[in-house]
């Protein structure tokens, strides 16, 4: 039987545990991996790490880490190579104009902390990067809103998840 690509990420993360989250994050975040959001896997591999304060904080690193390194690829990329770097125009990474214009929208009306507020969101979570390189974002400040931004996410699903299994009566 043909299983779904959530379910192979999931598997990934029974077996490797926070390294699969770390590396999941990163490829979602660095726009090399954009197929599976990661409002899709990583309340799933919550449930499977998360068991109380200490594997709460494993987990929550490992988001912040893969996040904060993915951010950052693609920011790099789109600040060196800017709209060229799309697949559209010749470059490597698909990113819908459709996505690209909210960001960019979303960018420009709320300024530099809509990196930090948009690692919050479904829809800005990987693509915030995109109109921040664009923009020459500073790359100190984009680390530091990244990393907010992510490691909040982590924390907020981590939270979440653990709260609904003690709802449940699961944990």
């Amino acid at each position: 039987m043909f299983q779904t690509l959530g379910e192979v990420a999931l598997n990934l993360v029974e077996q490797y545990g926070y390294l699969a989250v770390a590396l999941f994050t990163f490829l979602e975040a660095s726009l090399l991996f954009p197929l599976l959001p990661s409002e899709v896997v990583v309340p799933g591999a919550a449930a499977l790490l998360v068991g109380g304060p200490a594997t709460g904080a494993l987990f929550v690193a490992s988001v912040g880490v893969g996040t904060t390194a993915g951010s950052l690829f693609a920011f790099h990329v789109f600040g060196e190579r800017g709209r060229s770097a799309l697949s559209g125009r010749g470059g490597r990474f698909r990113v819908s104009e459709d996505r690209l214009e909210r960001a960019t929208a979303w960018f420009r009306r709320w300024g530099e902390s809509s990196v930090l507020w948009g690692r919050l969101l479904p829809i800005l979570r990987s693509v915030v990067s995109v109109p921040a390189g664009l923009a020459g974002m500073a790359r100190w400040k984009f680390t530091l809103y990244s990393a907010t931004g992510a490691v909040a996410f982590g924390a907020l699903v981590a939270i979440a998840v653990e709260t609904g299994l003690r709802l449940v009566g699961i944990a």
